[in-house]
């Protein structure tokens, strides 16, 4: 299966998406604002993760919005009066984007062009046009690619989900705008009420391939590679605001806004977005990875993309224009390179992006390659100069002064190009060949052993499942030394007093962010995961257990009491939840490191519990109680995440000596949370300071709010 070739030309795409949400345009910082309906109310299906109704939309839609009753009475001021299909083509042409999605139907039901069977459309109402034929027809005139987004969720349909909207909406739809305005990328989205039999998308997909064999899909019509026509192209594997850590096989894409939010976020400012040094940057990275970019814009509500997206964009095109025959002639090299420098390969020679200026090439020390010259790309094709450098065993070295001051904001004009020529070492003749070493069974080694024994791995990998008996110690010699592989099962499972200890744990069962499966598994009171690095999560199933000084995706404990959580290192994958306590009493989470989780920290139903001294970044939540009673929030740092503290329900929770810094509130005190208290906190650049809805008895005192966006305290209803 091969891409056609405009995928394989264009590696940059210019997202535009507009709904009736583009009228209040607005959102907690952090979350995103197309998602308005949803906020508004708990009346609507098929909503994953998102809150609802959302606390801080409700209270701006009180102070700005007071006199709009229901979602769709946005509609009349959707004026579009300013918009200028070939103003939105030009502004792509200027950014550098080879091809443009334009948001055919968002999740509210309202179609941007005269789809059949439906009055939800903008000729019916708002625009009073067809917007998507005029920057479809602005796109063929400026040799951009034109494709189309189309969401299969539909809140305002009375038909959806039912058969009715499948058969009278959702084929049909998809299959006019393939036939009528010849979209070259159908972007599916809305797709996880339900399965592919209910949607029946391989049947919508044989109409579309037999419409056009090589229109691109992506992975949200639930799109398998050995589905469709021969030679019809792979599923693209869309990646949401996260880029991948290395280098991915076959056609992907991120998708994200020029800010947090997809849609325009008039709660955002500058500092939200990306600049034009940053959007190469991004642009780079995902190119050396093997990717896509597609960037969203977000129109206002009389059509025009205001000038905080559009500026960055066209100051990031001068770059991307420039290079653009580098950026879409390449392919990875053997290393993406790393957050300052960017390898491509082209017609075989690397090339290196110094995003940042430090003319320092860790992959290309002495001991790698011979490096025999160096050529910087000026500012015009064909401009070339030759560069002084040197190698040594840790990288090649340019003999140019540092190229960028830390005193200074980052330009596009800082970052270089650099055409490298090298040879490899010539790698003496190997007298042994290396034995590759096989893996080891480890249920066999466990058979035997007692409390009180020391089972002590060696370097290699072991093969799993298996279970530490009672008070037994499974040692390894370190997580890049001693590897134990689930092989798709529960790696490790830990009875009582059992210990693990100084290894890795790979190869867990596959499943969801939400509801996460077991790579290790606690099913005895007072077991111990110590100094671990684990691919996934860890679940204790009992009380008393410990997990400290251990790399993991998260721990979760459902129904026990007394998890104790110390010195680890969370990493999540946005939409998953670091630590999840459920029930129980007497928790503690203390000195941890918690990043790229949708919510870092949740206690849920349970009492007693003490949230002390970590570091966390995440989306939407740092630390969320729900429900909790005497939980003691204290001296943690949240940076860049939407609510800093949530208290959701319960009573008496006490959250002193906290830092928040750069996220849309510090606390959010709400659904009935009773006397509790928030005090000496330092809420710095966030948008509010404290949000109290419903939540009688609150006791604030001695917090300190710099730098806010808007006011310190914002109560409700």
């Amino acid at each position: 299966m091969g891409m056609p070739t405009w995928w394989d030309e264009r590696r940059y795409g210019l997202f535009v998406r507009s709904s009736v949400a583009s009228v209040p345009a607005w959102s907690p910082i952090g979350e995103y604002s197309d998602w308005y309906r949803s906020h508004m109310g708990d009346d609507v299906t098929d909503v994953r993760l998102h809150p609802r109704p959302m606390v801080e939309v409700l209270a701006h839609h009180r102070d700005r919005w007071g006199h709009i009753d229901t979602y769709d009475d946005f509609l009349p001021l959707l004026t579009y009066d300013a918009f200028d299909a070939e103003a939105w083509a030009r502004l792509a042409v200027d950014a550098g984007a080879g091809y443009s999605v334009l948001v055919g139907k968002h999740h509210d039901g309202w179609a941007w062009w005269d789809a059949p069977n439906t009055d939800r459309t903008t000729l019916h109402g708002g625009p009073k046009r067809n917007v998507l034929a005029e920057y479809a027809a602005a796109c063929e005139r400026n040799g951009i690619v034109f494709g189309t987004y189309y969401s299969l969720l539909d809140w305002g349909d009375p038909r959806h989900p039912g058969d009715d909207y499948v058969d009278e909406a959702l084929h049909p739809h998809v299959v006019d705008l393939v036939e009528r305005y010849g979209a070259s990328m159908l972007w599916g989205d809305g797709h996880w009420g339900h399965g592919p039999e209910h949607w029946r998308t391989r049947e919508l997909l044989d109409r579309i391939w037999a419409i056009d064999p090589e229109i691109v899909v992506n992975d949200r019509w639930w799109a398998a590679d050995d589905h469709g026509p021969d030679g019809r192209p792979r599923t693209v594997q869309t990646f949401e605001y996260e880029t991948p850590g290395d280098i991915v096989e076959g056609p992907w894409e991120l998708c994200r806004g020029l800010g947090s939010s997809f849609c325009l976020n008039r709660a955002e400012r500058a500092e939200h977005h990306l600049s034009g040094h940053g959007i190469v940057a991004l642009l780079t990275e995902v190119v050396s990875k093997g990717g896509h970019l597609l960037l969203d814009v977000g129109p206002d509500a009389d059509g025009t993309i205001p000038g905080l997206q559009a500026a960055p964009l066209r100051d990031a095109g001068r770059w991307i224009r420039r290079f653009e025959s580098l950026l879409n002639g390449s392919k990875p090299w053997r290393t993406w390179g790393n957050e300052h420098v960017r390898y491509l390969d082209v017609a075989g020679t690397p090339h290196a992006i110094d995003v940042h200026g430090h003319t320092r090439f860790a992959e290309l020390g002495a001991e790698c390659c011979r490096v025999e010259s160096v050529e910087l790309l000026g500012p015009t094709p064909g401009d070339t100069e030759t560069i002084r450098f040197h190698q040594d065993d840790d990288a090649l070295h340019l003999d140019l002064p540092r190229l960028h001051s830390e005193r200074r904001e980052r330009g596009v004009d800082d970052i270089r190009v650099y055409r490298i020529v090298y040879s490899d070492n010539e790698q003496p003749s190997a007298l042994f060949l290396p034995e590759p070493r096989v893996p080891i069974a480890l249920a066999p080694l466990m058979r035997d052993v007692s409390p009180g024994d020391i089972v002590q791995l060696g370097d290699g990998v072991y093969t799993g499942p298996v279970t530490v008996p009672r008070g037994a110690v499974v040692r390894g010699l370190g997580g890049h030394r001693t590897v134990i592989d689930g092989g798709g099962a529960t790696a490790v499972t830990l009875q009582g007093a059992a210990r693990l200890e100084h290894l890795s744990v790979t190869g867990g069962p596959a499943g969801d962010a939400w509801s996460p499966p077991p790579t290790v598994e606690i099913i005895g009171p007072s077991a111990t995961v110590l100094g671990c690095r684990i691919d996934g999560h860890v679940v204790a199933r009992s009380s008393d257990a410990l997990v400290r000084a251990t790399a993991a995706s998260g721990i979760v404990a459902d129904g026990v009491d007394r998890l104790s959580v110390s010195r680890c290192q969370l990493s999540g994958m946005r939409w998953d939840v670091g630590v999840h306590l459920i029930g129980g009493s007497g928790h503690e989470i203390d000195s941890s490191e918690l990043t790229d989780h949708l919510c870092a920290i949740r206690v849920s139903d349970a009492t007693a519990v003490v949230v002390r001294g970590n570091n966390i970044t995440a989306r939407w939540w740092g630390i969320h109680l729900e429900r909790t009673e005497g939980a003691h929030v204290h001296g943690n740092f949240v940076n860049h995440t939407m609510r800093g503290v949530d208290i959701d329900g319960g009573s008496q929770a006490l959250v002193d000596g906290n830092a928040v810094c750069d996220g849309d509130s510090g606390c959010v005190a709400q659904s009935g949370a009773s006397e509790c208290d928030v005090s000496g906190n330092r809420w710095e650049r966030c948008r509010i300071g404290v949000l109290q809805w419903e939540a009688p008895g609150l006791r604030l005192h001695a917090n300190e709010a710099i730098d806010l966006h808007d006011t310190a305290l914002v109560t409700g209803p």
